[in-house]
């Protein structure tokens, strides 16, 4: 081999080689391997710092309808599954979840606000005194009525089997998951998961109707700087 093939392998080499140190640069700019591992974007950004699950398997797959959503469900799942778990709201010094005082909620409540969030139940259930049952039983009086007791409807037996009357306590419960709270409903309905709807909703479906037992008292605020 004389000089000028030496010369002309030289380059091509050369070339080759500067040909991937280009392609490797491009690719760390599109993909760069700073925090491997971890996310590319702080899912918290883009979703509440807490998910209600159940609600999202109950809804599938209309609950990630939005482009996109689907994939930052799953980036937050894997990005929860490296971190300690997050306190729930109201966590006391002791760790434990204090209990949201349905008292002070309904003293809170807008009645107002409670008719817009019945429109949702519009869809199963009548709220007109006298009015009929439809998929759900009519509303009208609910609030104290004893469960599974409205003329002409056909409870389920899961329904029939809960008993005890639909208290305040009781309906604040069902209407954050009823799947949850009695399993084998016939209700098919997601549930309400913020507690001031519920309360709202609640203080407006009392005034339907004239035998709504009094709504529990707000509890006493806990003190600041309580001794220790």
């Amino acid at each position: 081999m004389n000089r000028m093939q030496w010369l002309a392998t030289g380059l091509c080499v050369a070339g080759a080689a500067g040909a991937l140190w280009s392609l490797d640069w491009f690719a760390g700019q599109l993909y760069p391997e700073d925090g491997v591992g971890k996310l590319a974007y702080a899912p918290a950004d883009a979703m509440p710092p807490r998910v209600d699950m159940a609600s999202v398997q109950r809804d599938w797959p209309a609950s990630l309808q939005a482009p996109g959503e689907g994939d930052r469900l799953i980036a937050y799942r894997r990005d929860m599954l490296g971190k300690a778990p997050m306190p729930a709201v109201g966590v006391d010094g002791a760790g434990i979840a204090a209990q949201a005082d349905l008292g002070t909620l309904l003293a809170n409540a807008n009645a107002d606000v409670g008719r817009a969030k019945a429109q949702l139940c519009l869809s199963c259930h009548d709220l007109k005194q006298g009015g009929p049952n439809r998929i759900g039983p009519n509303l009208w009086g609910v609030v104290g009525r004893p469960v599974a007791t409205h003329a002409g409807f056909a409870y389920s037996p899961a329904m029939k089997e809960h008993g005890g009357s639909w208290s305040y306590e009781s309906l604040f419960d069902f209407l954050a998951s009823p799947a949850r709270d009695v399993p084998g409903t016939k209700m098919n309905f997601a549930g309400l998961r913020r507690a001031e709807d519920r309360a709202a909703l609640i203080k407006y479906l009392a005034t339907l109707g004239h035998g709504a037992p009094p709504p529990p008292e707000p509890k006493p605020a806990a003190r600041s700087g309580a001794a220790r």
